[in-house]
């Protein structure tokens, strides 16, 4: 596995009775509950079945919250076509980019105590990234490389302005990503970070906005400030505080047999195993720990962790950040010249390692100004929305996540199920 890839790329039970015991104290037999018409709910499995009743995913898991009470849990399809399993809500999924703002609230936890500005050089924390050059021209060996015109901050790392790829595309620089050596179950954060400090960025820090390894980044930047590995760091400021027994960088043996099979697309339109999954088997705990993309989870889990920030960083009377801290988590920082990131990311700025709509009118997809959220690789979703006080959250496993657009589908279909007047 490459390393440009492996960057990306009792108490159980009261877990997952949690939510469903949410679930069942939030629906009630009136046709409509929460604002929502329950009729028009429906309309979520029908979205999904669409997909998995036509063999083009597996199977899928949806959640929507508004005013902290579930109003729809549903699962669908299967979790392993080939040992015949059905999906259920407590499916273990590999989350894979949705693993940022997870790293993103971690380091935010220690911006809160003053260990380190967002102005900050990245330098000053982990000096092999100091002298970082940037890409100029040419390829192989007549690339052409020149200095920074400035030094990368920390919040270009949770912006993606910092300059870092992630090895995707056939550019000079990814090829450069491409061709470094696998790692080992001897590297660590030292030995990983020296060999980022090879490459060349691909623009000047703070210029333009580029999907890269940054957050992976932000979760070393974590285990050098606090001394901890992570995930230990993780567990004991996330994690165990709110109860969020799944979510880790790898599946233990015990819970083994909840973790969803990934797929693919396979040769004649159907569905087929896709062995290796990206960023390894997750059946054992990596010897580096992927900020970006290494975290696997429930729906149960990621809602609890939603529901903290639309609380304003509490949930059950555990506070892991400040109010004022998630309105900057959760508000654009992307100049108005870098908006929107991505040519298909119509109203959309950049928040701290998410995206947030700055502009539903200019949205292609129903949602409000202020809405908030990000995806995974393996076709997970989900979105914060602070106006309708709601979340939505899908989880499946098949990739590329947008070779269907099941989550288009799935936000507009929450969304045409609201009635109530605001």
């Amino acid at each position: 596995m490459k390393l440009y890839v492996l960057l990306v790329s009792s108490i159980l039970l009261t877990a997952c009775s949690t939510v469903q015991n949410e679930q069942t104290s939030a629906l009630d037999k009136n046709a409509d509950i929460h604002g929502f018409s329950q009729q028009r709910l429906g309309k979520i499995d029908s979205a999904m079945q669409k997909y998995t009743k036509a063999g083009k995913l597996a199977g899928t898991v949806t959640l929507v919250a508004r005013d902290q009470k579930i109003v729809h849990l549903s699962a669908n399809g299967m979790r392993d076509l080939e040992r015949g399993e059905e999906m259920t809500t407590d499916t273990i999924f590999r989350i894979y980019s949705m693993t940022k703002p997870i790293t993103a609230v971690a380091a935010l936890t220690l911006w809160e105590q003053g260990k380190f500005h967002m102005y900050d050089p990245i330098e000053k924390y982990l000096p092999e990234l100091a002298g970082l050059q940037v890409y100029a021209g040419g390829e192989a060996e007549n690339i052409q490389l020149e200095a920074a015109n400035s030094p990368i901050r920390i919040i270009d790392l949770f912006l993606h302005t910092a300059g870092f790829s992630y090895g995707f595309t056939n550019s000079a620089v990814d090829k450069l990503y491409k061709a470094l050596p696998p790692l080992s179950k001897a590297d660590n954060l030292d030995t990983v970070l020296k060999r980022i400090a090879t490459l060349p960025l691909n623009h000047q820090p703070g210029t333009q906005w580029h999907y890269g390894i940054n957050t992976d980044i932000i979760g070393f930047l974590v285990e050098r400030i606090s001394g901890m590995k992570l995930g230990d760091y993780m567990q004991e400021v996330i994690f165990t505080p709110l109860k969020m027994t799944d979510t880790a960088f790898y599946v233990p043996s015990n819970k083994v047999d909840r973790l969803a099979q990934i797929y693919s697309p396979g040769k004649n339109g159907e569905i087929s195993v896709l062995d290796p999954p990206p960023v390894g088997d997750f059946l054992s705990d990596p010897s580096v720990h992927n900020g970006g993309g290494g975290l696997v989870s429930t729906i149960s889990d990621y809602y609890i962790f939603t529901q903290m920030l639309l609380n304003g960083g509490e949930y059950r009377g555990q506070r892991i950040l400040g109010r004022k801290t998630v309105d900057y988590l959760s508000s654009n920082h992307l100049p108005a010249n870098l908006i929107p990131f991505s040519p298909t990311s119509h109203g959309e700025g950049y928040a701290l390692a998410m995206s947030v709509t700055v502009d539903s009118g200019d949205a292609l997809l129903m949602g409000s100004d202020g809405d908030y959220g990000w995806g995974g690789a393996a076709s997970t979703y989900f979105r914060i929305d602070p106006k309708e006080n709601m979340i939505v959250i899908m989880m499946s496993q098949f990739v590329p996540s947008a070779f269907y657009p099941i989550r288009h589908d799935f936000k507009n279909t929450v969304y045409q199920s609201l009635i109530d007047e605001q």
